[in-house]
């Protein structure tokens, strides 16, 4: 097939590749540019494209010269390939494939290549800073978990999860007994270092799925999910007794916590849950501390 000179006129004074397949998608013309893009073996830019890390390569039907080809349309889409023998070096390419038709009939398709790698690091990067951004709202900075501002979010997900697999949830409210009073007497350093190990030796009663949040100065929310709440106390009584026997050097006295544990009901909303919780903790914290209540034991 012929190109008019006009045609590849044109293609020449582009700043971007230029490639030009016939509809048996035969290349028929590669610009300069292109050339160079492709180390000029222009049949590679059917071959070794993924749509992002750790995706398999995509077959040359979802290519775009194959899919403008198909669809009689254009097709622009941002892939992923190697350069070449440096295979460390990843390369992002935009290929907009247009079909070009004459009287009705596809006569080829032009398809534009331009490099964008340098400005989709920068995206990535951008990206990636806002996500951790992100995370720092929601992460509570002296012990690593989430805060408040992110529970809502925690049991929404949480209480949809175990919906739809029918299992149970257990929701546990504590908080650290007299704990103003430690930072008080003892200095907010002291303050801190008991959240982080508290937080440390929760997390070793913690099964997969389980979630964890500090939702205050000493208070702590917990969902069990998959857990009943006569297990749930099991677990809550068996961290509250080594919490209770750890020395802390900071600690003139021992760390003791007050909790309520309630197990979700049939079409109860999570934050009537979480209440219930709470009122339980509030009874705890009534009848002399130091203990996890359910509403089978008050």
């Amino acid at each position: 097939m012929n190109l008019s000179k006009d045609v590849l006129f044109f293609a020449e004074q582009l700043s971007n590749g230029v490639m030009i397949f016939s509809p048996e998608c035969e290349i028929l013309y590669t610009n300069p540019i292109a050339k160079n893009m492709w180390d000029h073996e222009s049949h590679s830019v059917m071959e070794g494209f993924a749509t992002g890390f750790g995706e398999k390569t995509i077959s040359q039907y979802e290519h775009p010269v194959m899919q403008a080809i198909q669809s009689n349309r254009s097709v622009s889409q941002t892939l992923l390939r190697q350069r070449g023998a440096e295979k460390s070096i990843p390369q992002w390419v935009k290929m907009t494939a247009s079909p070009i038709q004459d009287a009705g009939q596809l006569k080829y398709v032009v398809l534009s290549l331009e490099d964008v790698t340098q400005s989709k690091h920068v995206s990535d990067i951008l990206t990636s800073r806002s996500y951790m951004l992100d995370q720092l709202d929601v992460v509570d900075s002296i012990t690593g978990l989430y805060n408040s501002s992110y529970v809502p979010v925690l049991l929404e997900r949480t209480v949809s999860d175990v919906i739809e697999k029918k299992t149970s949830l257990s929701v546990c409210v504590f908080d650290i007994d007299h704990f103003t009073r430690l930072n008080e007497a003892q200095g907010r350093r002291c303050g801190d270092d008991v959240l982080r190990y508290l937080t440390a030796l929760l997390g070793q009663h913690m099964r997969e799925g389980d979630v964890m949040a500090r939702t205050g100065g000493g208070e702590f929310l917990v969902l069990l999910p998959s857990c009943e709440a006569k297990e749930a106390l099991e677990r809550m009584e068996t961290f509250g007794t080594q919490l209770r026997s750890a020395a802390l050097p900071c600690s003139v006295r021992p760390i003791t916590v007050s909790g309520g544990i309630a197990e979700m009901a049939e079409d109860e909303k999570g934050v009537q849950l979480v209440e219930r919780a709470d009122s339980l903790l509030y009874l705890a914290k009534l009848d002399g501390r130091d203990k996890f209540l359910t509403e089978d034991v008050v």
